[in-house]
């Protein structure tokens, strides 16, 4: 299987953001496929990146002040320190089945928390605009090519004009957009402390994982059995899960397993008690599919891209396996932050060569990135050693001296 491009699955080919935090004229390497690997030192701007990510997600939505307020940020601090500008510029090309290539610009206001120019392009030479908000002008195409003038600019919104429409008979561009973007998000703060507390109604599991009990008990009932089974491929001793509402709506999760010699027969634990790598496995998996497509039910599941920061974190070596053939069988766009040798040579090498992606600091202080396995040494070495051999014997201070280099001799 090329896990590259799977079949009819939508993707976030190419990335582009100016002005997020430290992030500065940065964009990802071109063409990404189902799962990309972000690795470099502390520091090197990888879960800035998932940030970056988490933010155009919130966009889409129209909940940035929302999202601010969860990460204790002030407005002041989406914008690099560099710059001192009040405009994040970003760029964002996508691939979807019906609609094919699809790109989306926009510029975003930090004082206004809201975009002041936006536009959705169609086509492999992006020269149909389907979506346009501009200062004199505002519209959206319809299913029909017609295009629709919308008074967005006497509109008071935050985020982005895709948080206004109604995308039902609007051109499928702007459905397949608003469906993969508004489905953003980042576990760059997963923690089992926050995932063993209960919760009530929930749309995702959250920044740390503090409303997975709640999200869990939303999922569809096909959902809840698709997870169990997957959940059992991991803990064999699992024989079920559920969720049960208690006074005033909170949800609480609790696990069945089953230990006849100990117990007699098995052993239900609450989510407070449950052992954390446990916990961590069970939000990732919750956030993944399982290798079959996801039911259209599922909170837009089957659109979903998941991003997950040190994805090894609390987790067995034995299980950490596991979850990587899970992730690369998932259907749906898959992006994590690693320092483990250990994620590196669980991926095939053909899959890794496309995968891993350095991210590394100029002398100027920008981050760039570069495919690992572009550089001349990690390259070399790949004919004789395994991807996560490659990278303990690689010094990234010098891969990322390297990358530079190659970096200026591109025109």
């Amino acid at each position: 299987m090329n896990f590259t491009s799977l079949p009819g699955l939508p993707l976030l080919r190419n990335f582009y953001i100016d002005n997020f935090k430290s992030l500065v004229d940065f964009s990802l390497p071109e063409d990404l496929g189902q799962l990309t690997c972000l690795i470099g030192l502390n520091g090197s701007g990888k879960s800035t990146l998932l940030q970056a990510f988490d933010f155009l997600g919130h966009l889409a939505i129209g909940r940035i002040d929302e999202w601010l307020r969860r990460r204790e940020w002030q407005n002041s601090d989406l914008t690099s320190r560099f710059l001192k500008k009040q405009v994040i510029h970003f760029r964002l090309g996508f691939e979807f089945p019906q609609s094919g290539t699809v790109e989306w610009t926009g510029d975003f206001n930090v004082t206004q928390l809201r975009c002041t120019r936006e536009t959705i392009r169609v086509g492999d030479k992006k020269d149909k605009v389907v979506l346009g908000l501009l200062r004199n002008e505002s519209f959206a195409t319809n299913a029909r090519g017609e295009s629709v003038e919308i008074p967005f600019s006497s509109l008071t919104f935050h985020g982005s004009v895709l948080s206004l429409l109604n995308t039902k008979g609007t051109h499928p561009a702007i459905c397949d957009l608003k469906e993969f973007a508004s489905h953003l998000r980042s576990l760059d703060m997963l923690s089992p402390h926050l995932m063993h507390k209960r919760a009530k109604d929930a749309d995702d599991v959250g920044y740390g994982g503090e409303r997975l009990s709640a999200y869990l008990h939303g999922l569809p009932k096909e959902e809840k059995v698709r997870l169990l089974t997957t959940l059992q491929g991991f803990y064999g001793q699992v024989q079920d899960w559920h969720t049960t509402t208690l006074q005033a709506g909170w949800k609480d999760l609790r696990l069945r397993e089953a230990y006849p010699d100990a117990y007699g027969s098995s052993l239900v634990t609450m989510a407070h008690q449950l052992n954390d790598g446990m916990l961590r496995v069970l939000a990732i998996l919750a956030q993944t599919g399982s290798g079959q497509p996801l039911s259209t039910s599922g909170k837009g599941q089957h659109y979903r891209c998941s991003l997950f920061d040190e994805i090894e974190n609390g987790i067995n070596p034995a299980i950490v396996e596991k979850l990587i053939s899970h992730l690369l069988a998932a259907p749906q766009q898959i992006i994590i932050t690693t320092h483990s040798p250990m994620i590196l040579n669980y991926l095939p090498d053909e899959v890794a060569c496309r995968a891993v992606v350095l991210c590394y600091r100029t002398r100027e202080g920008k981050i760039r990135t570069r495919r690992f396995f572009e550089l001349d040494e990690p390259k070399r070495k790949l004919q004789l050693l395994g991807p996560g051999e490659v990278f303990v014997d690689t010094d990234l201070a010098e891969a990322a001296a390297e990358a530079e280099r190659q970096q200026g001799l591109q025109p």
